[in-house]
């Protein structure tokens, strides 16, 4: 039984790890440029190669009438930011205008970053388009000149390491950047907000960097994020092999032979 548990432990700990170092893909658009629901893998956590045939896959067949495609890099974000207590309004911007998009679209765990110069040259090809750096603190719409084809523009934002002033510094550099894109072309537009790098982890730093230095007075549950769906995912699964596996086992060692046979009855 002990090399079972050690087994399911060795598990969970990698199950954590896993999840520990994936970034979202959040994808949204005021006009229908995004499929709702797509089919991202039978994994919980997909791969950074499978991640780009995921997003190119959540665009529909029209996206290149779109005059502008933007993908928005924040180095080094988790899904669990947008949740965790203190980062609240660290997001404003970029919950406003997704939850009230006409189409949108969410990958929440995808490995190691998205290779984010493989998706815009996938999405320029396909239009036969070209790709523009765009420095998110300085465009203009003197930047952003019509053509035929989309443009392709990569946003990278400066990395934040889980400071909430810079987060909100980005959103709200975010939310100019779809302001002068509407203030241009109106509507016409998808945003594609991921992460090039995910968080590095070392075991000193996993709770001290969960603490932000403005919760650092809350209770222990407040200030730290000590579990997540994904934690807790792994722990109902594993409870429940080890429940299975120990009741099997404890089965086997409880059947007993006969200690004797008793004789075939003799036909008269």
């Amino acid at each position: 039984m002990k090399i079972y548990t050690a087994a399911a432990l060795l598990s969970l700990a990698s199950a954590v790890m896993a999840f520990e170092t994936t970034v979202p893909c959040l994808m949204w658009s005021p006009k229908n440029y995004v499929k709702s629901s797509v089919e991202t893998s039978s994994q919980l956590v997909i791969s950074k190669s499978d991640a780009t045939q995921t997003i190119m896959s959540s665009l529909t067949s029209d996206i290149c009438s779109a005059k502008v495609i933007a993908i928005v890099n924040q180095p080094e974000i988790h899904s669990n930011d947008f949740t965790r207590t203190g980062f609240e309004e660290a997001f404003s911007n970029l919950k406003e205008q997704s939850n009230n998009a006409q189409s949108h679209s969410q990958i929440e765990y995808v490995a190691n970053g998205v290779d984010i110069e493989q998706v815009a040259k996938k999405i320029a090809r396909q239009c036969d388009s070209s790709i523009a750096i765009l420095d998110a603190s300085t465009v203009t719409s003197d930047d952003l000149v019509e053509q035929e084809s989309p443009i392709i523009a990569i946003v990278s934002l400066p990395s934040a390491h889980n400071d909430i002033s810079t987060l909100k510094q980005n959103d709200d550099l975010l939310g100019e950047l779809i302001q002068t894109v509407e203030t241009k072309f109106e509507n016409d537009y998808v945003i594609i907000y991921t992460s090039s790098d995910a968080k590095p982890v070392t075991t000193s730093q996993k709770l001290y960097r969960r603490a932000p230095e403005a919760v650092k007075s809350l209770p222990i549950f407040a200030k730290y994020q000590l579990f997540t769906p994904g934690v807790f995912m792994v722990l109902g699964v594993v409870f429940l092999l080890l429940f299975i596996a120990g009741t099997g086992i404890t089965w086997l060692a409880g059947i007993q032979t006969p200690v004797r046979f008793e004789p075939k009855s003799k036909k008269n």
